[in-house]
């Protein structure tokens, strides 16, 4: 299986290119197979919030307008969230291949964090923003970052595996995000973990690379939160169960068939009596 990533706009998706079929993705599988509850209050707080701020402008609308516009009010939140975040990714990336960048003022906070936290644990990046996949479980990935870290010497951590070097090695996710790290993040990792492949920047592929640990990197304009996730075998096969949900769910219209017509059916027609009734009349 050789595996492409097609970009359009901020949207992307992968491509069998051996027989030219789309590979799920593992954030669309999470997606589409991984209820998600606190999206229902979120969604109808971010509608409202956004009728009240706006409600002067609003009452300037026709009705119908003004539905339209308190309709899709949560998806500008959305979306500039989403912005916000790919751009903090961006430069994240950048940063830790040891680039040089310039900041937007609104940003600055979030890159000090980043920096910040890059050099806390003097990480040695391996991999940014790679893709993997797994052919036999047939799922892929952009993953935002492998590397070497140094931690602190404390009994919590004592279950991470120290290298010769006193470096671990880690399989990281930034978010930016103000809600920080929620567990779902761990059915994010874990696949991307155990996957088979990764594909280098020239195009190679080569053996998924083994990691110590996965965490998430929770960056802040006023700091960040470095959170560890179990990202095991367990919670792979609890992944895998979330991919078989998603393909129920992409295959339940299939599941319902055309109307059952009767081979011998009967016309009626509607006449009135006398007596201001209607009957069928059979025609």
């Amino acid at each position: 299986m050789r595996i492409q990533r097609v970009n359009r706009g901020r949207n992307h998706w992968y491509v069998d290119t051996d027989t030219d079929t789309k590979v799920p993705g593992v954030t669309t599988i999470n997606g589409n197979g991984l209820p998600k509850p606190a999206l229902l209050n979120w969604a109808g707080d971010a509608t409202a919030e956004y009728a009240v701020d706006h409600w002067d402008e609003l009452a300037k609308l026709p009705t119908s307008e003004r539905l339209k516009r308190i309709r899709g009010g949560r998806y500008e939140k959305r979306d500039a969230a989403a912005n916000k975040g790919s751009e903090i990714h961006g430069l994240a990336e950048r940063l830790t291949a040891g680039e040089r960048v310039t900041i937007p003022d609104a940003l600055t906070g979030y890159v000090q964090s980043c920096v910040r936290f890059l050099d806390d644990f003097d990480l040695r990046a391996l991999h940014v923003e790679a893709v993997v996949y797994s052919e036999t479980r047939r799922h892929v990935g952009t993953l935002d970052l492998i590397g070497d870290v140094l931690l602190p010497d404390m009994p919590q951590y004592d279950h991470i595996l120290r290298r010769d070097d006193g470096y671990s090695r880690g399989l990281f996710d930034w978010k930016t995000g103000k809600s920080g790290i929620f567990g779902d993040v761990a059915l994010q990792l874990s696949p991307y973990r155990f996957s088979e492949s990764l594909i280098l920047p020239d195009g190679e592929v080569i053996d998924m690379p083994e990691v110590d640990f996965c965490a998430g990197i929770h960056l802040r304009a006023d700091d960040y939160s470095f959170v560890p996730l179990e990202c095991g075998e367990d919670q792979y096969r609890d992944f895998l169960y979330v991919k078989e949900v998603a393909r129920i769910v992409g295959g339940l219209r299939d599941l319902v068939g055309e109307p059952i017509v009767a081979p011998t059916a009967s016309a009626y027609v509607l006449a009135k009596t006398n007596e201001d009734e209607s009957e069928g009349v059979p025609f």
